[in-house]
């Protein structure tokens, strides 16, 4: 049997200069490869692969798409080159969905030729998944999963799958060539989230957070710089800074085995410790993105990310101090935001003022309160990157412009589309930036 583990093309391909390696792919495959010999990853997006994997098939093939599972990097458009990919097949095959977007909305998924679609966190299931793919009967029995058996749509069991990230093997970057992806590596150490932001899908599609353990980690990280010449590494986790232990004893074995390297990270205002972030600088790291979302309280409520505005410009000073490059995002168009809030989110900005500022227009993830909470939202984009609002409001829109020229008064460069990051490689490190458009890692980040 000839397994495929697919990343799939973005539509349109992701910008060269931003491309990092498709780690919840690998992490998938690496998972199929502790049972199964065959196994192959596709990358389509990095190969520049429209909508044909032929070439690679055999007599007989199971093919797992991976989409939109822990990194949502793909366009929503990018599910209609899934289905023509589908479609392309010319040998026996089975295909299996692994990802957010098919949990939730499965039922397109099975009606343009997807065989099974694993509902929820796949790791444990996977390969049971695979191994009876062919036999509907022996399907039936695994928890967790969708198929259509003779037109009828069959749910199996639903039972609760623990986040159990620490216990997932190390991921094989060798299904891949390192070379095709950005200079900047990528890690991810930790799965979920604490908090319950209702416009992100995390809290509620893994839950618990789990950590991987310290020692794991810097392994991972000798590696990356070892057999993959990394100088630069970034912590994809969705909250990188949870447990304040954890990452303390992952500094210290950075500094015992004597690493020498620069690394980023996701973090959380709500888990801010100034020691840890001081620490951490020590080592090497010389990035930090917190996501913020909206300067206005009342916004901040709405969207179950409740912080005091003022700690939080105290936090991004204390933090720049220390000698960061800090990046921030916020979201411009969330349900009930008037022009009042967005004054207060462009008062925020004016007194925080970080290095780069991703601006977001709202997507309604399914499977968010906030996509639930907003039926009658016409147009509810799931791709995250959009730079359009979801907003006919003149007075909104002239707020936001009046907030792109404010910041360009301070001498941001405003980006809104698909750029060459490479031209700014070079540039100091205070230069600004403000994106509509997802950033590249790496950029600015110096050794003392």
């Amino acid at each position: 049997m000839n397994i495929l583990v697919v990343n799939p093309p973005n539509k349109p391909f992701t910008n060269e200069t931003i491309l990092a390696e498709p780690l919840d792919v690998l992490q998938i495959a690496t998972v199929v490869k502790e049972r199964f010999n065959n196994v192959r990853v596709i990358d389509m997006d990095v190969n520049r692969m429209e909508n044909n994997i032929n070439e690679y098939l055999e007599s007989k093939n199971v093919i797992v798409f991976v989409y939109d599972y822990q990194l949502p990097l793909h366009t929503s458009e990018a599910i209609n080159n899934i289905f023509e990919i589908i479609k392309n097949l010319n040998r026996e095959s089975k295909v299996i969905m692994v990802g957010k977007t098919s949990t939730y909305s499965y039922s397109k998924f099975l009606e343009n030729g997807v065989d099974v679609v694993i509902k929820g966190i796949a790791e444990e299931l996977i390969n049971d998944v695979i191994e009876n793919v062919f036999d509907k009967d022996k399907l039936n029995k695994i928890p967790n999963i969708v198929y259509k058996d003779n037109e009828k749509v069959v749910i199996t069991k639903q039972v609760f799958m623990p986040n159990n990230y620490n216990k997932l093997p190390m991921i094989d970057r060798e299904f891949v060539d390192i070379s095709k992806y950005m200079e900047t590596r990528t890690i991810i150490t930790s799965r979920g989230c604490i908090g319950g932001c209702k416009f992100c899908t995390t809290p509620y599609y893994f839950r618990k957070w789990c950590g991987k353990s310290p020692v794991e980690v810097v392994d991972e990280i000798e590696i990356l710089i070892k057999k993959y010449k990394a100088k630069q590494i970034i912590f994809l986790d969705d909250n990188a800074t949870v447990d304040k232990k954890r990452m303390m004893r992952i500094c210290n074995l950075i500094r015992k085995r004597k690493i020498k390297c620069l690394f980023g990270a996701l973090c959380s205002i709500k888990c801010y410790d100034a020691e840890m972030l001081e620490e951490m600088y020590k080592v090497g790291f010389r990035w930090i993105h917190f996501g913020l979302e909206s300067g206005s309280p009342k916004i901040l409520k709405m969207m179950n990310k409740e912080m005091d505005v003022k700690r939080v410009e105290e936090i991004i000073k204390e933090v720049k101090d220390m000698g960061y490059r800090v990046r921030t995002s916020f979201i411009l168009d969330y349900p009930g935001t008037k022009v009042e809030d967005l004054k207060k989110t462009r008062k925020l900005l004016k007194s925080i003022k970080p290095h780069e500022l991703r601006l977001h227009y709202l997507a309604y993830r399914y499977g968010t309160p906030v996509y639930e909470e907003n039926g009658n939202v016409i147009n509810k984009t799931q791709y995250i990157h959009g730079n359009k609002p979801n907003i006919e409001n003149k007075d909104l829109e002239h707020e936001i412009e009046l907030l792109l020229k404010n910041l360009k008064k301070e001498g941001y460069e405003i980006i809104t589309d698909n750029v060459d990051w490479m031209k700014y490689n070079n540039q100091d490190k205070e230069m600004k930036v403000a994106a509509f458009v997802p950033i590249k890692y790496g950029m600015c980040w110096y050794e003392e």
